[in-house]
């Protein structure tokens, strides 16, 4: 069965559109799942300019939901395998927050996975992911006001009885003035799956239009998205690196983001 994943927050700039599509270039590159990433950013998409699309000259989300084209022509094929489908830079008139779920209903019979990069404005546009996914994934970053946006997010999925699958704690830099990972958790009462940190290399990536985890799947936050990915589908994943592998096998990865990703992979097998 299809699993359909919306990536949200509420407050721009933590990276919410990067880590949806590097967890779809995963997925699809390491795992071989057939995926599909859908921008449902409708007010500010773009999700179309991570891969180096800014122009789409077929149809776009606007014209889908719509009812101006059909979900076919506005699906766009990467040269990684994986498909998405962008959002228009000048689109206007008001979207049914029910279309997107009614568009993907048939059509996401093709894919394993869909995920949902949302709108980061608690409005319309983020209920439209929560009512077309089947579970949630929150971005955040280690600062309050992020977190203090991040516990609102949480707060309205739940109130719309949305699974909330865990949390990706984005951009980390591994200083004391940083939230700890146990702090975010007991604050938002959701799981951290995954501490990404903050590397130059994302940026060089996005310059170049494509996810860090392709551009450089060696560095730490390409191993990072792998491991998250590997439990969002319910499968083991061996980071290749020597060194993590010594200390996995000398000390086990003990870290709270493990021990939640084994438990959710743990979930998933039952399933």
């Amino acid at each position: 069965m299809t699993k359909t994943i919306g990536v949200i927050s509420i407050k721009g700039g933590v990276g919410k559109t990067t880590v949806t599509s590097n967890l779809g270039a995963v997925l699809a590159n390491e795992f071989g799942k057939k995926v599909l990433i859908v921008d449902a950013n409708f007010s500010a998409p773009n999700l179309g300019l991570h891969f180096g699309l800014i122009k789409p000259e077929n149809a776009t989300i606007h014209d889908v939901v719509l009812n101006k084209s059909s979900m076919e022509k506005a699906t766009y094929v990467h040269d990684a395998g994986f498909h998405f489908v962008p959002g228009s830079l000048v689109a206007s008139g008001k979207i049914d927050v029910y279309s997107l779920k009614k568009k993907l209903k048939e059509f996401k019979k093709n894919y394993d996975v869909v995920l949902i990069d949302s709108s980061p404005t608690l409005s319309s546009e983020i209920l439209a992911t929560m009512i077309a996914s089947d579970e949630l994934l929150v971005v955040t970053s280690p600062d309050y006001p992020t977190l203090s946006c991040t516990i609102r997010a949480v707060k309205l999925a739940r109130q719309k009885n949305v699974p909330i699958v865990g949390m990706v704690l984005n951009k980390q830099r591994g200083k004391d003035f940083e939230l700890k990972v146990e702090d975010i958790e007991e604050l938002a009462e959701v799981p951290v799956l995954s501490s990404l940190p903050e590397d130059v290399t994302v940026l060089e990536a996005l310059s170049l239009a494509t996810p860090v985890s392709l551009h450089a799947p060696g560095r730490r936050v390409s191993s990072e998205y792998k491991k998250l990915a590997a439990a969002l589908i319910g499968e083991k994943y061996q980071d290749p690196r020597m060194l993590s592998r010594l200390n996995e096998m000398l000390f086990k990865d003990r870290s709270r983001e493990a021990k939640n990703r084994h438990k959710l992979y743990k979930d998933r097998v039952k399933i």
